[in-house]
């Protein structure tokens, strides 16, 4: 019995698409491996200037920023703009990047309860200082919880502030057309910035932002001495976000799936910390049984694996994902080891 992944990032199951293998193919064969160069230089391949463009008319931003990893994007940010951005106002879970990056530029980090627009706005009608950034994930990583983005958008616009998204887990994923939780959340394009990975729901690598081009050129700038992503991978990028557009049906999957997932556990009385995201992190009673159930999982070939994360200080999830590719024999074998795992805690299923 061949072992099934129920956890990672590869939400549209796009990441082993042999479309995206071959767009590497021929790039490869046309371009190199290596860009051998930064941004400014000789580095910068048409495929580079194309996808950056592309990016941009998804999100309906003005400009885009590629990075070659998601992970650089708080550092690339708040250097960028730390003559603007000294003071930033972070959701207290955020993505670990985001708070390395403040700290590496000196921008001080003052952070609201987690998912709590209205304590950042009492901080804010506090506030008196300069120009200051919000900040919050879209989809938090581990827990698959979706921030209140219209109201922290709100809540900075009456402030005065940038309001970053860190949509990682939600790009390509969410939204009617996939552009994001932003989207999802009825944002305009104007109301924020927005940092996205190409290794989580596009199934390739690298990440971007978008936003206004005033912005976006700082950014660019910023990253004038790192080397970009290989032409292969952005090829394979470009390929996946025609993929993305072109086949809708693709999210309609993964969210039926999700629902399939979540009603399995409702049924067998595991509650879950969000059914709306990609991701369903199980809420188990303490840390030993979120392991015990990874280790359930994994007698009977589905893979989920437990781990504590820096950014999410809750110990009792066990995170799984819900991704288009699942078959119905793959939520059937999902729903046989759960059915089998409750009678372990709460006695027979009615």
């Amino acid at each position: 019995m061949n072992a099934i992944a129920f956890a990672g990032n590869d939400y549209l199951g796009l990441a082993r698409d042999g479309r995206l293998a071959e767009a590497m193919a021929r790039a490869a064969r046309d371009y190199g491996i290596s860009p051998t160069s930064g941004r400014f230089f000789l580095g910068w391949s048409d495929l580079h200037k194309a996808l950056e463009r592309e990016i941009a008319e998804f999100f309906g931003a003005e400009e885009a920023c590629l990075l070659a990893s998601t992970y650089l994007g708080g550092l690339t940010f708040f250097r960028a703009l730390a003559g603007d951005c000294r003071v930033a106002f972070c959701d207290e879970y955020a993505h670990l990047n985001l708070l390395e990056g403040m700290r590496a530029a000196g921008c001080e980090a003052r952070t609201f309860r987690h998912l709590d627009a209205e304590d950042l706005r009492r901080q804010l009608r506090q506030y008196s200082g300069p120009p200051a950034v919000v900040v919050s994930d879209g989809v938090f990583g581990i827990s698959g919880e979706a921030a209140p983005l219209r109201a922290l958008a709100e809540a900075a616009r009456q402030a005065g502030a940038m309001l970053l998204v860190d949509d990682a887990h939600g790009v390509f994923a969410m939204g009617p057309r996939g552009r994001g939780t932003c989207q999802w959340a009825g944002l305009r394009p104007d109301e924020y910035i927005v940092m996205g990975s190409m290794s989580k729901a596009l199934g390739c690598h690298g990440g971007f932002f978008a936003g206004p081009s005033a912005v976006m050129r700082r950014l660019q700038a910023c990253t004038a001495g790192a080397t970009p992503s290989p032409m292969p991978v952005v090829a394979a990028c470009r390929e996946a976000l025609r993929i993305v557009q072109a086949e809708p049906q693709r999210r309609a999957r993964m969210e039926h799936n999700r629902g399939r997932m979540v009603e399995t556990l409702a049924r067998a009385g595991v509650a879950v910390a969000s059914d709306c995201t990609p991701i369903v992190a199980m809420l188990l009673a303490d840390e030993a049984e979120a392991q015990a159930l990874a280790g359930h999982f994994e007698s009977r070939g589905l893979i989920i694996r437990y781990a504590k994360y820096p950014s999410e200080p809750r110990t009792n999830l066990l995170r799984s994902v819900a991704r288009a590719v699942y078959t119905e024999d793959d939520l059937a074998r999902f729903r046989a080891a759960v059915d089998a795992w409750r009678p372990r805690r709460l006695g027979p299923i009615p």
